[in-house]
């Protein structure tokens, strides 16, 4: 049976179980860009409960079931507003009513400009700070359904430039969401969208969502370990039941398979092995030495998006994310609980057992290794005191079992992988407004979600031609290079070999205005998501430690054949501030500045670079 056909039929099951109910339909996806959560979030702080759900996004009925467990009358009187604001949001109603039926249509007109110093080194969205996925289309046209009481759908056409334009995007001082405006051309516009759109059915506690949208799981503001939300879109199916205490979320996300966007190259090396030599009756004789010409694999793209061969191309593989999560809340509130078990599943030749489509089952025990890596997660956070939460999150990727070798500088073994998030969120109540406040620091492994594909015991010269990675991609046409694809990972935001401090403050004043400050601090070492993954320890590549200062440690590198010049701990250091502004209901201003500074530039020793990025942006929207 083919995946689809498996899915499909769990749709349809689930639809007929939908419950017969005399209530509004409350099925509406909130699209993690809502105001909606956070202010949820920031009632539940300044009340003294866990967080909410973190494992967004979020349906009308979730939200409205969050609000129950919000006191009115214990409320601090200064927040009452915000209680409103989020009541009166969730008892909108679909602007044409009929009979079994309701619909809902949006418009929305952006203007953004983007003003930068550095063109050079901060050329690509990558290298901005307010990326793509922040970024607006010039203009955007949303369709709501709410047909019968139990199903919803989304979905919406846009016009505005693509990801990657064929002048690269910030290779000007001067650009716009504008098509044409330089650096895009007529080329540039996207058609890739809708980047938004899906059916969604459900009831008072469970949802089922099939087609685009973006995940977000965790407390993080800096990313999450799990699930960052990085991607503009997943092409999901995803299962989520709750209630005032449990949550348990089954998701499937589809991605192209690798072997479509590492088009490496092979060169040859000369090599002397040994041969055995045989006697005539066919015994063994001794062994000559003998010269051969080894093939060398490595990836010749250069950095940014990975080029396809085009529309034309015949779309092979399976690469699957696939992850349940199961969260809790105890103590009374005080303490919320997250565990998150995940895999990364790929074939070349489009096999998928449905044994493994389990969202009851235990990843880590399907022992698929070649075709599979399984990722565990553990997240608590605690509010201690009414007004501050404190959060941290624990990820591991591959371990040592009791019996097994551990690493070590005489014993050779497969690197343990780990990774680290905390930090602490406050909510100060003022008059007509909400100050707020987080302070996060992250840390990861240099081999964190990174593994072989099948070659387990690889050589320099002789590994995979791709890695089985905690990484996906979005795949874009464009008119001027054919197929485009970008990849991210799918857990924490910057990914290995990483360490992160982040501090942000700011006051709001939801539906009207708000301000923020944010300090970043990222030291990156010199492994990133295209390094071979290898044995470390004894005879092998050596025991490295976050962030990492050689890039010859690693084994290899799929995109960077000089990854070995890289010889310095990358420092990053981001200044910002922001703000927004409602005029009326239908007429909204931002503006984003943001400082950067680089040291040790690309991990090489003594290249600086700094920039400074201007957005700002005037909308519309009926």
């Amino acid at each position: 049976m083919k995946l689809t056909k498996g899915i499909a039929l769990i749709a349809t099951v689930l639809f007929l179980l939908a419950p017969i109910s005399a209530g509004p339909n409350q099925q509406k996806i909130y699209s993690l860009d809502s105001d909606l959560y956070e202010a949820i979030q920031m009632l539940y702080i300044s009340q003294g409960l866990s967080l909410p759900s973190t494992t967004g996004p979020y349906s009308q009925a979730e939200l409205s079931l969050m609000m129950e467990k919000v006191d009115a009358r214990s409320l601090d009187s200064r927040l009452t507003w915000v209680y409103e604001y989020v009541q009166n949001a969730l008892s909108l109603e679909p602007k044409i009513q009929g009979t079994g039926i309701g619909l809902s249509w949006g418009f929305e007109a952006n203007l953004e400009s983007y003003l930068h110093t550095n063109t050079t080194d901060f050329s690509g969205r990558e290298n901005w700070i307010r990326g793509f996925k922040d970024q607006k289309p010039l203009i955007n046209v949303a369709l709501e359904t709410w047909p019968s009481k139990n199903f919803y759908g989304y979905s919406e056409f846009s016009i505005g430039n693509m990801n990657t334009l064929k002048n690269t995007f910030g290779s000007t001082v001067f650009g716009a969401n504008v098509p044409m405006v330089p650096p895009s051309v007529m080329d540039d516009i996207d058609f890739n969208m809708p980047y938004r759109a899906f059916v969604a059915a459900g009831g008072d506690h469970w949802t089922f969502q099939l087609g685009r949208d973006r995940l977000n799981w965790g407390a993080g503001t800096t990313g999450n370990l799990s699930i960052s939300d990085t991607f503009k879109y997943h092409n999901l199916a995803r299962f989520t039941s709750f209630s005032d205490r449990f949550k348990y979320t089954f998701v499937t996300s589809f991605f192209p398979h690798p072997l479509h966007y590492f088009d490496g190259v092979y060169t040859y090396k000369t090599m002397t092995i040994k041969e055995p030599v045989f006697n005539g009756d066919g015994t063994f004789k001794e062994f000559v030495d003998k010269t051969v010409q080894v093939p060398v694999y490595y990836n010749n793209q250069t950095d940014g998006p990975l080029l396809g061969t085009g529309q034309g191309d015949l779309q092979t593989g399976l690469y699957m994310f696939m992850s349940h999560r199961l969260e809790g809340r105890l103590f009374k509130d005080k303490v919320g609980l997250a565990l998150t078990e995940s895999i990364m599943y790929q074939s070349e030749e489009n096999y998928f057992d449905l044994r493994f489509l389990n969202p009851a089952g235990i990843f880590h025990s399907y022992y698929i290794r070649s075709n599979s890596n399984s990722i565990l997660s553990l997240e608590l956070d605690y509010t201690p005191i009414k007004g501050l939460n404190l959060y941290v999150q624990g990820i591991v990727d591959e371990f040592s079992l009791p019996g097994e070798d551990v690493p070590s500088a005489t014993v050779s073994n497969y690197p343990e992988t780990f990774g680290f998030l905390g930090g602490a969120k406050g909510v100060l109540p003022m008059r007509d407004m909400v100050g707020h406040g987080s302070l996060e620091i992250a840390y990861t492994d240099p081999y964190l979600y990174l593994r072989y594909a099948q070659n387990n015991t690889p050589s320099a010269g002789s590994y995979d031609t791709y890695g089985l990675n905690y990484v996906g991609v979005i795949r874009e046409f464009t008119n001027s290079s054919d197929t485009r694809y970008n990849p991210q990972f799918l857990g924490y935001t910057y990914g290995n070999d990483a360490l992160v401090v982040n501090l942000n403050a700011g006051v709001k004043r939801y539906g009207k205005w708000a301000a923020s400050a944010n300090l970043f601090y990222m030291a990156h070492g010199t492994f990133d998501m295209f390094t071979v993954w290898s044995e470390v320890g004894g005879s092998k590549q050596p025991l490295v430690s976050s962030p990492t200062s050689n890039g010859g440690d690693a084994l290899g590198n799929y995109l960077d054949s000089g990854y070995a010049s890289r010889n310095a701990v990358s420092h990053t250091v981001v200044a910002g501030v922001k703000g927004s502004y409602q005029f009326i209901d239908s007429v909204r201003a931002f503006g984003q500045l943001d400082y950067i500074t680089v040291a040790n530039y690309k991990n090489i020793a003594g290249k600086k670079t700094h920039d400074v990025q201007l957005s700002l942006g005037l909308s519309y929207s009926i």
